[in-house]
């Protein structure tokens, strides 16, 4: 009888032990990109926008610190709320673009305001590039919004009051950077063009908005670090026969110099900065503007 307790006993001390290797919580534990991946429904598309970002949503299922640290850059929110303000974050939805390429629709909300991003990841995890898509400001005139559908076209919208103004068409690169694919407007010049951008810190001598005529804008942010810097390029030659754009991380190679170079389609292109304008060139950028126009000209740096 007593051989027959034991036994029972050390049943129960073994269940127990089992018991409690399942209820081990992830902050007990490091995180891997499939926890977080796991946060995010899987979808063939997504849609989301300013009337999408009104909706409030349980603190409760916020990212935790240890998520937002370890899978998203600290510089997510910058130029989108304010440096006093502690946004929360929370996962939205996935997408997979092809089979090195998911997208994922991150969504942050404060007292100013909610926005929404993209952010890319390869197969492994590693992240790529985010860009703002969706965006409310109470009270705020213009709203955007985006949407993805099965075949990975991506759809910037630019909303003024219930209208909608303009509508910018992607294709997501494998190096999560965008390619400008169409563009449909209602808008009676291009003075509407969307700056993916335009709200980020600009702190830096050379952080600008960098014109040559409507439709042509090179727009310089600062970047992650000081030999960093964020760019949007976009022009237009030929009445609009001939476009151009695109958008990246460069590296400043020298005082007044930058470069950027795209690994995938071995697109280079070089800036050069003065106090009143930046010239670009370029090197076999073909896969990012028409046959018959170039990354190249002189463009003079606005005022804020």
């Amino acid at each position: 009888m007593r051989s027959i307790l034991i036994l029972f006993l050390t049943i129960g001390v073994l269940a127990g032990c089992k018991s409690r290797e399942k209820t081990i919580s992830e902050d007990d534990r490091e995180l891997t990109f499939a926890d977080y991946s796991n946060k995010f429904p899987t979808a063939e598309g997504l849609r989301w926008n300013a009337d999408s970002l009104k909706r409030k949503r349980a603190d409760s299922l916020a990212f935790k610190s240890r998520y937002l640290k370890q899978f998203l850059p600290d510089t997510l929110g910058k130029g989108v709320f304010a440096a006093a303000e502690k946004p929360k974050y929370w996962a939205v939805g996935q997408v997979k673009m092809t089979e090195d390429l998911r997208l994922f629709l991150v969504e942050g909300a404060a007292k100013s305001g909610a926005a929404a991003w993209m952010c890319f990841y390869d197969k492994n995890g590693a992240f790529l590039q985010r860009h703002l898509v969706a965006r409310y400001t109470p009270g705020g005139a213009k709203k955007t919004g985006f949407s993805v559908d099965r075949k990975g076209t991506i759809r910037i919208t630019t909303e003024s009051g219930s209208a909608v103004s303009r509508e910018d068409v992607y294709a997501a690169n494998p190096d999560g950077s965008l390619a400008l694919v169409l563009t449909n407007s209602n808008e009676p010049s291009v003075t509407g063009l969307f700056n993916p951008i335009d709200t980020l810190p600009r702190k830096h001598k050379y952080s600008a908005n960098y014109t040559a005529g409507e439709g042509n804008i090179v727009s310089i942010r600062d970047g992650e670090t000081a030999k960093e810097f964020l760019f949007f390029i976009h022009f237009t030659r030929d009445k609009g026969a001939c476009v151009g754009e695109v958008d990246g991380t460069g590296r400043f190679t020298g005082a007044n110099t930058g470069q950027w170079r795209d690994k995938q389609s071995g697109c280079i292109i070089d800036f050069k900065f003065s106090s009143s304008k930046v010239t670009i060139t370029e090197t076999g950028c073909g896969a990012y503007r028409g046959i018959k126009c170039a990354f190249e000209g002189s463009f003079t740096k606005k005022r804020k």
